[in-house]
C-alpha cells in the first residue's frame, strides 16, 4: 500500500500499483485493462458539438465509479446553478479561467485550478475571461451520469422558446437527479459582476 503523502516506490511497476490501488478502492475490483484502454489520446473520445463536451472516461470503462468529461466555455457565458444529488465533481481548468459558485462562495478559478463540488451542493460557472475555458470534470461515482450529456446535446440541438428548454432540462435532470436552481440566476449573476 502507498502511503499518503509520500511519493510511491519508484521500484514497483505502474500496473502493479494500479492493480493494489484498484483492489483497495470501492468498485475497483470491477476494473480491468483487459478490454478496456488504458491511454486515451487528446483527440479520442465521442463529441457533443453543441455543448463542446468530449466523452474521455466512460463510467464503464471504470466499473461506475468515475466519469471524466472535457468541456469548453466560450467567453461572457455562464452555466446556471445547478445541483447535482448522486455524484460528486471536481473541475480541473485545463486552459483559460472561469468564475466559480459552489454553495455561496464565488472563486476565481486559474488554469491548473481544481474546483471541488460536493453533492447537494448548488454550483455555476462563468467564463469571465477574453477566450474560452477548457475543463476536465471528474464525476464519481459516473454510472448513475452516464448518457446525461448525450440526452441533453439532444435538448439544445432542437429549436425551442426559453420555456420549453427549461422544462425539456428539468424533466432530464429529474431523472439523472440533477436540479436547476433558475431562481437564482440573478444573484449568481451579480456575484459574478454579470449584467447591469
Amino acid at each position: 500500500m502507498v502511503a499518503v503523502g509520500r511519493p510511491p516506490d519508484r521500484g514497483t511497476s505502474l500496473p502493479s500499483r494500479a492493480g493494489i490501488l484498484a483492489n483497495e478502492l470501492e468498485g475497483g475490483n470491477d476494473v480491468s485493462v483487459e478490454g478496456n484502454e488504458i491511454l486515451i489520446s487528446p483527440d479520442e473520445g465521442a463529441y457533443l458539438p453543441v455543448l463542446d463536451i468530449m466523452h474521455k472516461v466512460t463510467a464503464g470503462a471504470f466499473g461506475g465509479s468515475l466519469k471524466i468529461e472535457e468541456w469548453g466555455l466560450p467567453s461572457g457565458e455562464m452555466i446556471p446553478a445547478h445541483t447535482h444529488a448522486r455524484e460528486d465533481e471536481c473541475s480541473f481548468v485545463l486552459e483559460g479561467e472561469m468564475m466559480c459558485y459552489v454553495g455561496s462562495e464565488v472563486v476565481l478559478a486559474k488554469q491548473g485550478s481544481y474546483v471541488l463540488k460536493p453533492r447537494g451542493v448548488s454550483h455555476a460557472f462563468y467564463n469571465s475571461g477574453a477566450r474560452s475555458v477548457r475543463v476536465m470534470e471528474i464525476l464519481t461515482p459516473g454510472s448513475e451520469f452516464e448518457g446525461y450529456f448525450d440526452e441533453y446535446e439532444e435538448i439544445a440541438s432542437r429549436k425551442m422558446s426559453g420555456e420549453e428548454h427549461r422544462m425539456a432540462r428539468a424533466e432530464l435532470g429529474e431523472r439523472y437527479g440533477i436540479t436547476w436552481h433558475d431562481e437564482i440566476i440573478p444573484e449568481v449573476e451579480a456575484r459574478f459582476g454579470v449584467g447591469p
